[in-house]
């Protein structure tokens, strides 16, 4: 069974978002000139350049894949007792599921963003529910919902 996916959490941002993006960027840029203060310049411009290649490098297409043994995501190959539990994010504007989180013994999480039918999804649900069980809802940490966001 094969789930298609992005390879990272994917966020669909608006014209504002990158509106604003680009005003902070560019006011601590004038500011950091006015002041004579390239290093924070520098600093800044390289966050700038770092945020757009990670965006731009974060839309490939991927799959999950269901092995008898194993979870292969991408080229990555997970072993069932290395993993613990799956969670389903539900998109509240959207009204679908939108990620899929999998959590492993250590509690670390990998979250991608699914690019597949909705049928399809739930027949990988059910599958991957007989291997590893199902969280209701799994809690995160304010730190890590905020560097979710920033996608960090």
């Amino acid at each position: 069974m094969e789930l298609k996916v992005y390879d990272w959490e994917y966020f669909e941002r608006g014209k504002t978002w990158y509106i604003i993006f680009a005003f902070v960027i560019l006011a601590v840029v004038i500011l950091s000139v006015l002041s004579n203060n390239l290093p924070w310049w520098v600093i800044v411009l390289l966050f700038a350049a770092g945020y757009l290649y990670f965006s731009l490098r974060a839309n490939k297409n991927i799959s999950i894949i269901i092995w008898k043994k194993v979870l292969q995501i991408w080229k990555n190959v997970y072993p069932w007792n290395e993993l613990n539990w799956f969670v389903l994010e539900y998109h509240t504007k959207k009204q679908k599921i939108h990620n899929i989180v999998i959590i492993d013994n250590k509690n670390n999480h990998e979250i991608y963003t699914i690019n597949d039918t909705e049928e399809n999804l739930e027949n990988f649900v059910n599958e991957l529910n007989e291997y590893i069980p199902m969280l209701e809802k799994y809690n995160q940490s304010s730190l890590d919902k905020f560097v979710r966001r920033l996608k960090l």
